[in-house]
């Protein structure tokens, strides 16, 4: 029997560094960070204020090209795109769930949800067809479909935002800090739906703060002043499914000793 074909990891990131130019100084954001993340992972990154997170976010997401290194998405290298190629990589390959869920106010649930497909080739009955496979996916009952998205509640705007980032099929599903606005119950439940997509199959990097809801994933990627600092995965499904605090774990299980001076 011959041997598997290797997977393609869906994000696979080398030596990334990013520089900032600015008043005559330089802000190094990122030093050097490598990360490989394999279809179908379920993976948080953290970090403080100033440690590189959003940076590594906005290069992950096609928002920005690194300084120095590559970067590959889904089996493409990205890290030299212009503008125009990030774009469009941005619209097929990747859907964002932000903090501040970013729906139009006025706009209907559905047609916030059809918002991705407006500027491709899909047919109007198949982007129909997908806002709704999305909105049923995400648990959003069919009665607030036509109603305008600030009618709604929190929890009800999140998961119209990650219907959205799902209607066109994305390799990566990047979500920046998507419980920061919502109350301990509500984030529980938009972590659970995050757990069954993760369960289909999705891809999903989650970026956050919060040290029990980065425990609800598999894997907690740490970043401090550029550099990662710790890589490391949560072994107890009892703690992805009820957070850090609901029973104790070892130092080790998520704080691996720490690398040798110079090596992360």
């Amino acid at each position: 029997m011959g041997s598997a074909a290797p997977v393609t990891p869906v994000i696979e990131a080398r030596d990334l560094t990013k520089v900032y130019d600015g008043a005559g100084a330089e802000t190094h954001a990122l030093r050097g960070v490598s990360l490989a993340i394999a279809p179908g992972e379920f993976t948080a990154i953290m970090g403080p204020s100033g440690s590189g997170k959003s940076t590594l976010m906005h290069i992950l997401g096609c928002l920005d090209i690194p300084t120095t290194g590559t970067y590959a998405l889904a089996g493409q290298d990205v890290s030299a795109l212009d503008d125009y190629e990030l774009a469009e990589v941005r619209r097929t390959t990747v859907g964002f769930v932000f903090q501040a869920f970013n729906l139009l106010p006025r706009s209907t649930v559905l047609r916030n949800v059809l918002m991705p497909m407006l500027y491709t080739r899909v047919a109007r009955d198949e982007r129909d067809e997908r806002a709704a496979a999305a909105l049923r996916a995400v648990g959003l009952e069919e009665k607030l479909w036509t109603h305008r998205s600030n009618e709604l509640s929190g929890g009800q705007m999140q998961r119209v935002a990650i219907a959205r980032s799902l209607v066109n099929d994305p390799s990566l599903v990047l979500a920046d800090e998507p419980t920061g606005n919502l109350d301990t119950a509500t984030g529980d439940s938009v972590m659970e739906l995050f757990g069954s997509l993760n369960a289909e199959g999705r891809t999903i990097v989650l970026i956050t703060h919060e040290p029990d809801i980065a425990a609800r994933t598999h894997r907690i990627v740490r970043l401090q002043d550029g550099f990662i600092v710790e890589d490391a995965a949560i072994a107890d499904a009892h703690v992805r499914q009820y957070g850090a605090g609901a029973i104790p774990v070892a130092d080790d299980a998520l704080h691996p000793a720490a690398a040798p001076d110079g090596d992360v």
